[in-house]
């Protein structure tokens, strides 16, 4: 799907138009892209000049964030997160920027582009007024903030699953574990690249970005620096937990194990003496003797207390 806004000067307005109308360099203009098909790639190429191959390339998943100058145009490919069932996930958002226009193409609905319509009609005319550059920022500016509210969820869910691994540890926490992992493993990638994204605009790699329109951007240096140091401290976090959690399985095992060999214990001792008066050989003096029963449950209750006593004082038993 493709939507185009355009800055109308003249009404000090920025209107939806439609991608039939819109013409590039006219005017400052966003189109947005989101899961476009193989004829609205085509559409776009004829509209912009882009080559369909390079708007493709922008938009695959496994694409690392990175810039790229052209001639007439510039690409900043950028990591935003967005939710997928209760996974958490990055997606690649190709960025093109020409004098005037601004072309954002991405396989998911991203939330930090997704607002950009929801705001008041002053501040995204604000925005346009700025230029391009603006424009980059504030959606950099909108991914990162994403990005911090995924790590605060993920904050939350790491306490719920340290608390159950003290109180109820179960196969369910080992997957909820793995899965919070695999998120931080594949956020920490798409941030360090993304850190890089923005030390290239800084060091002006792209034209259309003045001295000027660089201060902001070391704030987002910063930002991303911390959620960065915040992804590691969580994966830290995950592997004390996951050893906890192993830690806890093993002494439950010991538990089970101890419980099962002083029930063994309990019933191995009476029995043996079972098994020997029962062999009824011929001479044996309990055989004939009228207190023999009553002695062989004798000498199994002692043998079972004395036993008892024993692990009640190496404290296996309470």
């Amino acid at each position: 799907m493709i939507t185009v806004w355009e800055l109308d000067a003249s009404k000090k307005e920025v209107r939806p138009v439609s991608f039939e109308q819109y013409e590039i360099g006219k005017t400052l203009s966003w189109i947005d892209c989101v899961q476009p098909t193989d004829r609205e790639f085509s559409q776009l190429s004829e509209k912009t000049g882009i080559p369909p191959e390079e708007l493709k390339d922008s938009v695959d998943p496994f694409k690392r964030p990175h810039v790229i100058p052209a001639e007439s145009w510039s690409l900043i490919i950028f990591r935003a997160p967005y939710h997928e069932a209760d996974h958490v996930l990055t997606t690649p958002v190709g960025v093109f920027l020409f004098k005037r226009d601004i072309i954002t193409i991405h396989a998911q609905p991203i939330q930090a582009l997704g607002e950009f319509r929801s705001l008041p009609d002053a501040q995204r005319l604000l925005i346009f007024r700025r230029g391009a550059p603006y424009f980059v920022y504030r959606f950099m500016d909108a991914a990162i903030g994403d990005f911090f509210t995924m790590l605060d969820m993920v904050g939350d869910e790491l306490d719920a699953i340290e608390e159950q691994v003290l109180t109820e540890p179960t196969k369910l926490v080992t997957k909820k574990i793995f899965i919070l992992k695999r998120a931080l493993i594949y956020s920490h990638k798409a941030l360090t690249a993304n850190r890089d994204v923005i030390t290239a605009i800084e060091k002006e790699y792209l034209r259309e970005f003045q001295k000027q329109d660089l201060r902001v951007f070391r704030d987002l240096y910063n930002d991303t620096a911390q959620l960065i140091d915040l992804v590691t401290t969580y994966r830290d976090v995950l592997t004390s937990v996951l050893d906890m959690y192993l830690s806890s399985v093993s002494n439950n095992l010991n538990k089970i194990v101890k419980t099962l060999t002083i029930i063994s214990a309990f019933v191995l001792v009476p029995t043996l003496i079972a098994g020997i008066y029962g062999m009824n050989f011929r001479f044996m003096p309990e055989i004939s003797w009228k207190l023999g029963y009553p002695f062989a449950l004798g000498v199994m209750a002692v043998s079972v207390t004395l036993l008892y006593r024993y692990f009640r004082k190496q404290g296996w038993v309470g």
